[in-house]
């Protein structure tokens, strides 16, 4: 294959996943967290994330903050969740109580990844708003 051809080819595939990125029907976060204070750098972060947590499409990534300690319902769900990623360095279909942009508790289902990097813990990750399914299954119980 040609340098040209190689070069194209990477393009192709990089225009594809910026397709994805921004059509997922899934909120795709990826940033940094750091400890202790809880600063987050968000590096990118979708629009079905934003829609999730409740900030305005033009909201810059920049100031989508999905896991800062204010976003949480439980502090101590918060540290609980950071110490699995920590230890295990992944997590699948973890449940969480965050807080909309407007303060509203969501449930929601966290799949990701996390490495150490310089002080801080790269988080690239997958969230979905399970909400209405934590609603029935809790009047199912209830029932």
């Amino acid at each position: 294959m040609t340098t040209s051809r190689r070069a194209s080819s990477h393009q192709h595939r990089a225009n594809a996943f910026a397709r994805l990125f921004e059509a997922v029907r899934e909120g795709v976060f990826i940033g940094e967290l750091a400890e202790p204070a809880g600063h987050s750098t968000t590096l990118a972060a979708n629009p079905h994330l934003k829609l999730i947590l409740g900030y305005a499409l033009e909201t810059p990534e920049s100031e989508v903050t999905p896991f800062a300690p204010a976003r949480f319902v439980d502090e101590a769900a918060r540290a609980a969740f950071l110490t699995r990623l920590l230890k295990e360095g992944t997590v699948t279909d973890y449940l969480l109580r965050l807080r909309r942009v407007d303060r509203t508790p969501i449930w929601v289902e966290v799949t990701a990844r996390a490495d150490r990097a310089a002080g801080a813990l790269r988080v690239e990750g997958l969230m979905r708003d399970v909400t209405e399914r934590k609603r029935l299954e809790d009047q199912a119980r209830d029932l």
